[in-house]
């Protein structure tokens, strides 16, 4: 009885299902552009060998063990998948424009100074404008382009070498922009747990779905920060767990 070959040419888009602390579902997220998404079964067997002749046989192996597992790249880098990827959280910093007056910073020459950094705002702060920069007593007024440099867009401040300004302390004015930008902030919650799908869209050959009701997705390797040959890409390890009342994980095929 001859059968079609089913030769296929993979291609599909991963969906994750992100599981709250009550064990709710926040709902499937589209992932990412994944260039690679694999799935590894690993068996383990006990073998189990003939004592009582001179040398011993191989009886037969025992199935003992299956691991599960999946692997994934992703190539979006928005909030949540940095999330994902340092084992943090995302949320959004929001930026008044109100005033600042006479921020001291010990300074040198040759160096860069973050503007509004705090233990409330590490990153400090963003897009300043009107900076004034002046000696501790606030009689001096040292002079943008030949003192200092202000680098607007990431706020900092850089003390040059052949300016006015001493090894001393300054103080600096400034008003940040209002806006809202992301952040994400590691912690030791460990990694995020929720259900897998990925959805099917070959390029050639019977289209497969897969579901992974429980999964932890944890980090597999570099994240490049820099890189001229190829985009940046997230490795992702998809640890296959065990959720009651359901298999580890289901391949559903097509309607014909």
């Amino acid at each position: 009885m001859s059968r079609t070959l089913n030769v296929v040419v993979p291609a599909g888009k991963v969906y994750f299902n992100p599981r709250r602390e009550d064990g709710s579902y926040e709902g499937y997220r589209y992932l990412a552009e994944t260039p690679a998404f694999t799935i590894t079964a690993q068996g383990e067997t006990l073998p189990v060998d003939g004592s009582d002749g001179p040398t011993a046989e191989r009886l037969f192996d025992v199935p003992i063990r299956v691991n599960r597992s999946g692997r994934t790249t992703l190539r979006d880098m928005n909030a949540e998948n940095y999330a994902l990827f340092l084992m943090g959280e995302a949320s959004e910093v929001t930026q008044t424009d109100t005033p600042v007056v006479d921020e001291a910073h010990d300074v040198m020459p040759g160096r860069f100074y973050q503007l509004g950094a705090s233990a409330a705002n590490p990153g400090g702060v963003r897009n300043v404008s009107a900076v004034d920069v002046t000696d501790e007593t606030d009689t001096t007024t040292y002079v943008a382009g030949t003192d200092y440099v202000v680098h607007a867009e990431i706020g900092m401040l850089e003390i040059l070498e052949d300016g006015g300004i001493a090894e001393e302390t300054i103080h600096v004015g400034y008003t940040p922009a209002a806006e809202t930008r992301d952040r994400v902030t590691t912690n030791q919650l460990g990694a995020r747990r929720g259900e897998v799908k990925f959805v099917a869209n070959n390029t050639q050959g019977q289209n497969r779905d897969i579901y992974i009701p429980e999964a932890r997705l944890s980090p597999d390797g570099e994240l490049p920060m820099k890189s001229r040959e190829n985009p940046q890409e997230m490795p992702l390890i998809v640890a296959v767990q065990t959720r009651d009342g359901y298999a580890q994980l289901y391949v559903d095929g097509r309607a014909a």
